[in-house]
Parts: C-alpha cells; structure tokens; sequence
C-alpha cells in the first residue's frame, strides 16, 4: 500500500522522461564534402576530354606556334586566361631571311645556318618585352653576339661570348646597352664553363621584367638587371673580326601559371604556320 502523494510524484516524474525532446544527431559534413569534391572532379575530367582533339594532329614542314584546339569552348577558355602563350617561334633558316632586317650585306644564311654580320634583327619579335630566347651556335672567330628588348637597330641590350685559343681558357662574356647608338656600360666577366671554337653549344637567354640570364647548356654564367629599355626583340650581331654560326633559334614568351597548365598534352597540340603568326 503507498499513499496518494507518492503515487503522484512517480506519476510526474514519468511524465518528466517521456516528454523530454529527442536530441537530434549531427549531420555528417565529411559526406557532404566527398560529394562536391567528387563532383568537381568530374567536372574537370568532363572538360578535358570535350577540349582533347579526336585525332592526331598532323605536322607539315614550317615554324612551331603551339595553340588550343578549334574547339570554340576551349578559345573561350583561352581568352580568360591573361598570360596565355601568344607566340611560340622557331627559326631554322632554311627559307633565308626573310623575316630579318640588318645586317652587312657580307654574308646571311649559309648552309641552314645564319652567318653572323653586323646587327640582323628577327622582326617578328620587335614589339614583343618578356620572353625567353634559346639558340644553337659555333663560334667560328672570337666570339657569338646577341641583342635582346631591341626596338630598332639602334637601341637594344647586347651580349656576347669571346674565346681565345682553341681550348677556351680565356671565355668570357660581355654585354652593354646601346642607345641612339652609343654604347654605354660595358662590362666582362669570366665564364665559369669552358668554350671551345668550332663546338656547338646551347644559350638560353631569359628576359622578365629588368631581369636578365644566360646560360649555356643549361649552366648559368650571366645575371644582371637593368631597366632603360622596356620592350623589343631579338637578334644577332658580330664586330670586326668575329664570326659564327647560329644553326637556329626560338623564342616564347615567359610562361605564368596558367601558360603551364594550358601547356599540357592533354590540352594543347601543336600546330605549324609560316611566317612565324
């Protein structure tokens, strides 16, 4: 037997348990987030293969320009892009020189190789700031130069690589800015590598912003920085008595981020024009 009371107070107490609100679980946010990863990645794969070309593409004789496919989506995409590629060229000079101004007269193209003599500018490069410029040369006398951000046959920066004797001991390198046509600081340093005469050799020249490097097959004997001349192409030139043999050359503009990505196999095939655009 209880009393009343007691029978009440258990009552409520029930009644306390039963009506308390369920507690509701947290959602999971991992789920949420494996969901939108993998359908953005999907996405991606999507697009690369709509953009990827159906077919091989085929490579006729003439200059390398790499560019997107025809695919309007993908030169859509490319106009996003603020430091997309815009010419790629290369120079092997078996069609002559047509596409350079300057020069002696005394000699040119010989062989598919340019002789060099006097200052002969590549034109198609004239109005172009940042790029890198990579050649193969041999020198034939004393030394290999070259001109890089020039306008016109006046103003320009030059470098150039001198050897004495057959083993190169004495390597250096040169370079000075010419401006309305007077030459102003000149300066040379020695070559950490050793340059031989009649030897085929790789020079690199990497122009960004005042910024300047050289290398020669891949070592670096040059780094300096000037800012007088924004803007202009590239060339080459040889002073009384100098002479080699440049067997070709390219040139690209300075790659960013996206240049990179677009520059892909995936995305990107090469195409071949004349003219150099």
């Amino acid at each position: 037997m209880r009393d009343a009371g007691e029978l009440l107070a258990d009552y409520d107490d029930y009644l306390a348990v039963i009506e308390q609100p369920e507690q509701k679980k947290p959602k999971s946010m991992g789920s949420k987030f494996s969901m939108v990863t993998a359908a953005m990645i999907g996405l991606i794969i999507g697009i690369s293969l709509w953009i990827v070309p159906a077919a091989p593409v085929p490579i006729p004789s003439g200059q390398l320009r790499y560019s997107l496919t025809s695919n309007p989506i993908s030169q859509t995409i490319r106009s996003w892009i603020p430091d997309a590629p815009k010419i790629n060229l290369r120079q092997d000079f078996r069609m002559g020189l047509g596409d350079w101004m300057g020069g002696s007269g005394n000699s040119g193209s010989v062989s598919g190789a340019l002789q060099t003599d006097g200052l002969r500018l590549w034109k198609p490069t004239l109005k172009l700031a940042d790029y890198q410029m990579e050649f193969q040369t041999a020198i034939e006398r004393r030394a290999v130069g070259w001109a890089f951000r020039a306008t016109d046959l006046h103003n320009y920066y030059a470098s150039k690589i001198t050897v004495a004797g057959k083993d190169g001991s004495r390597a250096e390198i040169e370079r000075f800015v010419m401006m309305m046509g007077k030459e102003y600081d000149r300066v040379r340093l020695p070559i950490p590598v050793p340059i031989r005469a009649d030897t085929l050799y790789r020079v690199r020249v990497r122009v960004k912003g005042d910024i300047f490097s050289t290398s020669v097959d891949g070592q670096v004997i040059d780094s300096w920085r000037d800012r007088r001349l924004r803007k202009g192409g590239v060339g080459f030139f040889a002073d009384r008595g100098e002479l080699a043999s440049v067997r070709w050359v390219s040139l690209s503009e300075a790659d960013g981020f996206f240049s990179r990505l677009f520059a892909m196999g995936f995305i990107v095939h090469p195409m071949y024009t004349l003219g150099g655009f």
